[in-house]
């Protein structure tokens, strides 16, 4: 995952780019020939309409109320079920830049009906040109059927952002994330985010939870961030796990939980996103465990916060 540092380019700052050169043009004429001033000005006028209608048709990548069309550039499988789809956005500069925790919604032509599905990009804030969502497949998952059959140049539609809480930085000290499945992409949203941003403090506890170790998605990545920042740890729990599996065994359950989870605190938060059976069962888990009760519809502002 690139670093802030990567991805800002200075010349391609307002103040850098566009600001600073402007001043020197206007300083330079007036001390040349100030005569020449209100010419330099009109010039000056024109190339920044330019540069705002430029900006402009950059900016708006995605529309909250009408879906568009994006181009499929790349499919990478990354389990016997999962892949990562990268969608082209309208300039290699662009950025998707959507609110960290929101996602997009999807619509898809399946026979005769037009299905909706969500997901959580999983691209670096700071990518250009493209963004990546990450899609599992089922056995009766029609629209996941409808992605593995997709090829690079085809187009499927998106709009967005969509979602009920955007993150911030440092709002709170600790957040304890639990997620099953393909219930990591958001998890994985907030903790680039996180780990990008030098201010943010936030430490993080990723619980995550598979049938099989084949279907831990990215696990190498996820290994990466544990070893390489010292805020972020990461717990497996395998319903079906190897023969040499040393980490936890089984569902997620309240005894697991007592163990995993730290205490209580107005510091704390706790992240939930995985099958509805599972979110119902840790909103019941935590609440017993003492922390505020959550809901299935959660606000951005809960303690306990589901996807």
């Amino acid at each position: 995952m690139n670093t802030v540092e990567d991805k800002n380019d200075l010349l391609k700052t307002p103040l850098h780019g566009l600001y600073i050169p402007v001043a020197l043009v206007l300083v330079g004429v007036s001390i040349m020939d100030y005569h020449l001033l209100p010419y330099t000005v009109a010039i000056l006028a024109v190339f920044l309409t330019g540069q705002f209608l430029y900006a402009r048709s950059k900016k708006f990548v995605l529309s909250a109320d009408k879906f568009q069309k994006y181009e499929l550039l790349d499919k990478t499988i990354i389990s016997r079920n999962s892949a990562i789809y990268r969608f082209a956005l309208k300039n290699e500069d662009s950025r998707l830049n959507i609110p960290v925790g929101q996602h997009l919604a999807c619509k898809v032509r399946v026979a005769d009906d037009e299905l909706i599905r969500y997901y959580t990009p999983i691209s670096n804030q700071f990518d250009e040109g493209f963004f990546d969502i990450l899609v599992k497949s089922y056995k009766d998952g029609k629209v996941s059927k409808k992605f593995a059959s997709l090829t690079p140049g085809q187009f499927v539609e998106f709009k967005g952002p969509v979602g009920r809480i955007s993150y911030q930085p440092n709002i709170a000290e600790e957040i304890i994330m639990i997620a099953g499945g393909s219930g990591i992409t958001p998890m994985l949203q907030v903790i680039g985010a996180i780990i990008t941003t030098p201010e943010d403090r936030t430490k993080v506890k990723l619980i995550y939870a598979n049938e099989t170790e084949n279907d831990i998605l990215l696990k190498d990545e996820l290994d990466e961030f544990s070893g390489k920042y010292p805020g972020f740890d990461v717990e497996y729990v395998l319903n079906d796990p190897p023969e040499k599996w040393n980490a936890y065994i089984g569902h997620i359950t309240k005894e697991l939980l007592e163990k995993l989870l730290p205490a209580p605190s107005p510091k704390r938060k706790i992240f939930i996103c995985g099958p509805m059976e599972m979110k119902k069962n840790l909103l019941k888990y935590t609440e017993e465990l003492g922390w505020e009760r959550g809901t299935l519809k959660s606000n951005g502002t809960d303690q306990v916060f589901c996807f």
